[in-house]
């Protein structure tokens, strides 16, 4: 009773009630040094090790206790959720001349910000950044492959179809989910299936705009605004250039255009393998070294800075290839900028969330959807700014506006956190 009053007090702060709720789904530090002889068997049992991080319930229906291929099956559902988010608005990309507009991206707001939200609930922190970037490649290339799909439907089949198999998948969709989606937000003592409300913390209207108090925590808004800015030129120029640019200069038709964001997709996954699995082994190394001590979050940014330099590079061979391209003679230079821009933006996506929800790992869900607003005001402003950017000093030159944007405002940024990100959060954990 007095843990719900205090939740319900907080939201009347004007603080975020999930904070509260999520520390009911794992065991703190005072209730694992007292574990049960039974909880410890259970454990052991379920994963082999009281080595764990977080202590999952002595529960089945604690995320954290099922078994591998569950987790994964509903973080694929999610994932895949991710992709289709932005699927539709980029699916009419090959058929710009046809058609006009599209309204589709009106919903497209959970699937952008419940992924971290699952990917903390359901793994392990020694775990979590491999699992992360399934469903940040797959929020990553769902721009890229949806024209690639569509420029053949367009041109064999007519524009129309893309909205009859877009409608077709969003059914499937909805239907594999409500049979084998569960619910990742656990409370405890709850039960696998139950038709009723998971969490009676009441809803208020604060509730919907309490992420944004996160940009209040330096460890959190320097890292999201570093990524906005890589996101902005690595995917949003890139896919919105290449039909603009490319049907110009060329004369490609839908299908010819759809090819051409092959190279952001193959550039996408080739920086997953870096930014996923290799971070979490980044993570691994460091912890044996300076075992028993943990590593700090900010060891991870290392690996993006990696990313910045190869995103810096794609888009300079992006940009500087596509005017010294003769008209009509199309050269797969600056294509494969344009992949080397994808996988550096890869890198930084999912090297920065990871930091993020590292420092805060009780705040993942409000990460993930505050994170996802930046970038997407980041990226909406950028195709209003980007004509008149190569209008005034030309295709090639706006590489150099390029660079010093991403230097100023991702680089430096990062490096200052690296250097000072212990004493940013610790200044704010008294403040959250």
């Amino acid at each position: 009773m007095t843990a719900s009053k205090d939740a319900l007090e907080g939201v009347q702060q004007n603080e975020d009630f999930e904070h509260a709720a999520t520390h009911g789904t794992y065991l703190d530090k005072e209730e694992a040094s007292h574990l049960s002889e039974e909880h410890r068997q259970y454990l052991i049992q379920r994963h082999g090790t009281l080595d764990i991080d977080p202590l999952p319930t002595m529960s089945d229906a604690d995320p954290y206790n099922w078994p591998t291929h569950k987790k994964v099956l509903n973080l694929a559902f999610v994932a895949f959720h991710a992709c289709m988010c932005a699927f539709p608005a980029s699916a009419i990309i090959p058929a710009y001349e046809t058609i006009a507009e599209d309204l589709g991206s009106f919903f497209i707001s959970p699937p952008n910000a419940i992924g971290s939200a699952v990917v903390v609930e359901s793994f392990f922190k020694r775990e979590r950044a491999r699992y992360m970037g399934v469903w940040t490649v797959m929020l990553t290339i769902g721009i890229p492959l949806a024209p690639l799909i569509f420029g053949f439907v367009t041109t064999y089949a007519g524009y129309r179809w893309i909205y009859w198999i877009l409608a077709i998948i969003n059914g499937v969709q909805l239907v594999l989910y409500g049979l084998f989606g569960p619910e990742t937000r656990f409370i405890r003592h709850g039960q696998y299936f139950k038709f009723r409300r998971i969490d009676t913390t009441p809803i208020t209207a604060i509730a919907f705009v309490s992420p944004l108090r996160l940009a209040k925590c330096p460890c959190i808004m320097i890292p999201t605004v570093a990524y906005a800015m890589v996101f902005l030129f690595a995917s949003v120029l890139t896919s919105v250039e290449i039909p603009q640019l490319f049907a110009e200069k060329f004369h490609f038709n839908a299908q010819q255009l759809g090819l051409q964001f092959l190279g952001l997709i193959i550039g996408s996954i080739v920086g997953e393998q870096i930014s996923g699995y290799s971070s979490d082994l980044w993570m691994r190394a460091r912890a044996k070294r300076i075992a028993p001590r943990r590593p700090a979050p900010e060891f991870r940014l290392w690996l993006s800075y990696f990313g910045i330099l190869l995103t810096i590079c794609g888009i300079v061979v992006f940009l500087v290839r596509i005017e010294q391209a003769p008209e009509g003679q199309w050269n797969v230079t600056p294509i494969i900028g344009a992949g080397i821009a994808a996988a550096g933006n890869q890198i930084v996506t999912t090297t920065l969330i990871m930091y993020a929800v590292d420092c805060y790992p009780d705040e993942a869900g409000s990460i993930g959807v505050f994170i996802t607003f930046v970038r997407h005001v980041w990226g909406f402003i950028g195709p209003f700014w980007f004509p008149d950017m190569f209008a005034t000093v030309g295709i090639a030159n706006s590489a150099g506006v390029v660079v010093a944007l991403i230097i100023g405002v991702s680089l430096f940024p990062v490096i200052f956190t690296h250097w000072r990100g212990h004493k940013m959060r610790g200044e704010m954990s008294g403040r959250m």
